[in-house]
């Protein structure tokens, strides 16, 4: 049976934000993060835009109870310098709380902010190692982004060991759907190797999920 919290979800799904609210906000009024989460995300992409500064509030307050959903978006919201006055300092900072939980999406974030330069110069390398968290997890975009930072880079032509790496991530991404790395790995496989692919396709056959809990940064 479901309860009010899945009744609100799906209120929402289907656009009726009243019956969302109705089920959603006694709950986040208790002070149930999870229920202020997802009340604060509904709100922010579902309401009219008047009302969309309720949600920040709400996903506020889910990110001070610990929720790392709520930090992420924020953190999105932040960034980008729509519903609230752009403020990538505090972005930063609330990806980062995230990703001490573990968070891949985070990981993600943090890796994209890197590559681009937000905030600071940019950095690869440190997007590497973000994106490197976040893949470890099964996260496709960062699978994909890590394969192809490392398909481009100069050390997979003399190190076979790096392009197997780079095609496991292609290879990874590409068994979740993602489009791009099925291309990128194509094309990358063209140029490989037989004793790289074979390295590659063991790798692929060994790897394993981490679990957040076990690799933080």
């Amino acid at each position: 049976m479901a309860g009010p919290l899945e009744d609100g979800v799906a209120a929402a799904q289907r656009g009726d934000m009243a019956t969302a609210k109705a089920k959603l906000e006694p709950l986040a009024q208790s002070g149930d993060a999870v229920a202020q989460y997802v009340l604060g995300d509904i709100i922010v992409r579902f309401a009219n835009i008047l009302y969309k500064n309720e949600g920040v509030i709400w996903l506020q307050e889910a990110a001070k109870a610990g929720v790392p959903n709520a930090m992420n978006d924020l953190a999105v919201i932040y960034a980008e310098g729509k519903l609230v006055t752009a403020d990538q300092k505090r972005a930063d900072e609330l990806l980062r709380q995230a990703a001490s939980l573990g968070f891949a999406p985070a990981y993600y974030n943090l890796g994209t902010r890197a590559a681009r330069g937000i905030g600071r110069p940019p950095d690869l390398f440190g997007a590497m190692e973000w994106f490197r968290l976040a893949a470890d997890q099964g996260h496709a975009e960062s699978q994909y982004n890590l394969g192809v930072m490392l398909a481009q880079s100069n050390e997979v032509r003399i190190n076979a060991k790096k392009a197997a790496e780079a095609y496991m991530w292609l290879t990874l991404s590409a068994r979740q759907g993602h489009d791009e790395a099925k291309t990128a790995r194509a094309q990358f496989m063209a140029g490989m190797k037989p004793a790289e692919i074979a390295e590659g396709d063991r790798m692929v056959a060994a790897w394993k999920p981490v679990d957040p809990k076990e690799k933080k940064s």
